[in-house]
């Protein structure tokens, strides 16, 4: 199968102006400036497929927004080649234009052309550019409505409305021509954490409906957590994981937490026999247990009378990400 986005030994590097300070060196450097190279991507490679849901994460400085802008043709890389359904992103060909979306959260989309108006009408004139049949236009809005719950939205003056509003709509206006390929970058920044649920919730029913692919970059590891199966880490520019989310943990993390609940009435046993004691209270005991004990740990719990029920848990994939980008360690899936 032919993958939506290509990616071979991509490199970017910028030229940053380098000045010392003092009235000499801003007048020498008027005319001879000094420059150093900042190298944003090293060579990085991968590919996305069809309908794929991938999260792309890495701290700040990382390359993850210099990476979105290359592959939707904002920018020009320094070397390496970039395919994206077949087109070479720069050349920004009306075919490839018309297929992908790139959304940055709080860069918004409608605002900066008609704000004082309804995005109803906004929506009217991206049909029109797009070419979108009228009939095909209103079964596309009313799906938009219907999950993004806008209805009494679109006919609101954009400027009226609030951040989670104003970026639920223009969510909707990046995505109403149906992109076969969707660039977030940050899309739930600024958002309550109910209104960053309901985004997550009709991102998930999008990829199921039209099958786009979604590539998604946040600081909110919980997006990423509940809707990119993939993960590529990406670190000083450079990519050290590229897999299932689950292999990540399992990698980075030797250890897991039992949750134990108790019988508030019964004797509590002795657990600190069995693992490390996290947290206790009256109706609870927390232990950290070695991965390859888990199974039978948890099988000796059962069988306490004062146990009521126990919960496994794995490590929160943001503890592992800080492990990982404080290690370094690359290794790839």
């Amino acid at each position: 199968m032919r993958p939506i986005v290509s990616v071979r030994d991509l490199w970017k590097i910028y030229r940053k102006e380098t000045r010392k300070s003092g009235l000499r060196y801003a007048i020498k450097s008027l005319f001879k400036p000094q420059y150093s190279e900042i190298e944003a991507l090293k060579g990085i490679s991968f590919e996305v497929y069809e309908g794929e849901m991938v999260g792309f994460v890495g701290p700040n400085g990382a390359g993850k927004t210099t990476t979105m802008k290359i592959i939707s043709g904002v920018i020009y890389p320094s070397s390496g080649t970039v395919e994206v359904l077949g087109y070479v992103p720069t050349e920004r060909k009306p075919e490839f234009l018309k297929n992908i979306a790139l959304f940055m959260g709080q860069k918004g989309f409608l605002s900066i052309v008609i704000w004082d108006l309804p995005p109803v009408d906004g929506f009217e004139l991206i049909c029109h550019i797009y070419g979108i049949p009228h009939d095909e236009y209103r079964k596309r809005l009313d799906f938009f409505v219907d999950l993004l719950d806008l209805k009494g939205l679109i006919e609101t003056p954009l400027r009226k409305l609030s951040l989670g509003e104003r970026t639920k709509v223009e969510l909707a206006a990046a995505l109403l021509h149906f992109p076969k390929l969707v660039i977030l970058d940050e899309p739930t920044i600024g958002l309550d954490i109910v209104s960053q649920a309901k985004l997550r919730d009709f991102l998930k029913e999008y990829n199921k409906t039209t099958n786009a692919t979604i590539i998604l970059t946040s600081h909110y590891i919980r997006d990423v957590e509940d809707l990119a199966r993939r993960l590529i880490v990406i670190h000083h520019g450079e990519i050290i994981f590229d897999g299932p989310q689950g292999k990540i943990i399992d990698r980075m993390s030797k250890t897991r937490t039992i949750r134990i609940h108790l019988n508030p009435s019964g004797a509590s046993p002795k657990f600190d026999t069995l693992g490390k004691i996290i947290e206790t209270d009256s109706e609870s005991v927390t232990i950290e247990v070695e991965r390859e004990r888990v199974r039978d740990v948890a099988r000796v719990i059962l069988n306490f009378d004062a146990v009521l029920d126990i919960a496994i848990q794995e490590p929160p994939l943001e503890d592992v990400l800080r492990t990982m980008f404080t290690r370094e360690e690359h290794f790839h899936e």
